[in-house]
């Protein structure tokens, strides 16, 4: 995946102050350790619906988190 969006989800997750657990419930994943794969670039594919998910969850422009645009929100 790319960089912007790593950097962005570490910005998301550290700003959550949220356990990996508690991530991974409220994202659906099985495993805590996918939040920490995504986090540190292991993870590299990652297609427009999980993008979608996080962004949601977060309450982010899925542009802003995949690195298209620099507004973080939704422009209402």
């Amino acid at each position: 995946m790319d960089e912007i969006f790593v950097e962005r989800l570490k910005i998301l997750i550290e700003e959550s102050n949220l356990s990996y657990e508690k991530l991974a419930h409220g994202l659906g994943f099985k495993a805590k350790s996918t939040i920490f794969k995504y986090k540190n670039g292991k993870i590299v594919k990652i297609g427009p619906s999980g993008i979608a998910k996080i962004a949601t969850y977060f309450h982010v422009s899925p542009s802003w988190l995949a690195g298209f645009t620099d507004d973080k929100y939704y422009n209402i």
